[in-house]
This record gives C-alpha cells, sequence and structure tokens, in this order.
C-alpha cells in the first residue's frame, strides 16, 4: 500500500499538513480511495512526484520539514534522482525518514550518497517487541533479513553550498 506510513502520520493528527506522493498515477488514485474511506485529523493532499522531475519538485522546494520514504531505494536508477529531489525539498534542518531493508547494499549505498548533503545516521535495532517479532519471522523459510527486515535511515539537511539547485 503505498502512502501508508504518510497516512498514519496524517491519522496522529500531528502535522499541520500532510502531502502524500508518488511517482505513479495509478498510486495516487489508489490513495485517494484510501483517503476517500477514512477520516483523519489532518486531511492529505496527494500527487505524483517524480524524483527529479524538475516542474513536480519546483513547487515544495525548500519547504519541506520531514519527508518519508518508504521502500523507494529497490530501483538502483532512482537513488540519485531521489537525493536530488530530498536535497531540493527539505529547508535547511529539515529531516528525512528513509525505511527500507540492507538489499544486498542498496541501502548503505543510498547512505553514501546522502553524506555530501546530510547528516546521516542508521537506526538498524529496535525494541523488544520488533526482536521478538523477528525471531518469530526468522524461523519462517520465506523469510529474508536482507529483503524484509526494515532498516532506518535519518536525514538532516545540511547547511552548505553543495545543496543549492542540485537537482
Amino acid at each position: 500500500m503505498t502512502c501508508l506510513a504518510g497516512m498514519m502520520v496524517a491519522a496522529s493528527g500531528v502535522p499541520s499538513r500532510v502531502v502524500l506522493t508518488d511517482g505513479n498515477a495509478l498510486s495516487v488514485s489508489n490513495v485517494n480511495t484510501a483517503l476517500q474511506h477514512n477520516t483523519l485529523p489532518v486531511q492529505p493532499s496527494t500527487r505524483v512526484l517524480r524524483w527529479g522531475v524538475e516542474e513536480e519538485v519546483a513547487p515544495y522546494r525548500d519547504k519541506v520539514d520531514v519527508a518519508m520514504c518508504a521502500d523507494c531505494l529497490f530501483f538502483d536508477e532512482g537513488r540519485e534522482s531521489l537525493v536530488r529531489t530530498l536535497v531540493s525539498v527539505l529547508r535547511v534542518g529539515g529531516k528525512a525518514l528513509v525505511v527500507a531493508p540492507a538489499r544486498s547494499g542498496t541501502f548503505h549505498s543510498f547512505a553514501t550518497l546522502c553524506r555530501p548533503y546530510f547528516t546521516v545516521s542508521m537506526v538498524t535495532e529496535y525494541d523488544r517487541v520488533v526482536h521478538q517479532h523477528v525471531n518469530k519471522c526468522s524461523r519462517d523459510p520465506h523469510y529474508s533479513e536482507n529483503l524484509h527486515f526494515p532498516l532506518l535511515m535519518i536525514l538532516h539537511k545540511l547547511n552548505n553550498n553543495n545543496n543549492n539547485n542540485n537537482n
């Protein structure tokens, strides 16, 4: 389900504004259908946003406080565009929360791409409840930590000249 994490943020009622995006118009249409069936304290807006497409990114330039990226690192050709888009849309000091599995190094490769523009921290261990759930899942022969275990990367946008119009 695309944008589920963002819908949960809207359900919390904490942010004043939530924009749910996807690079696929059908996915955005599906999100709109889900939103029609749910009443949230903060009603999100939706739109297609393809990473690196200037006319889609420009309205958000330096305006985003927090961006959430859930399972967005699986296409090799998209990672650099995602970094450029995050650099463009996040305000200085803004934060991106990136959740994805390790996928044979793609998570850590993305972190390397981010380091010139962001401070990067990673969370690879969670609380006892998650640990117990992972132990249970690991008994399933179809479970692969490399493909299924979510890692969290927290990016804080730096204030430096490398960030200017880099998309």
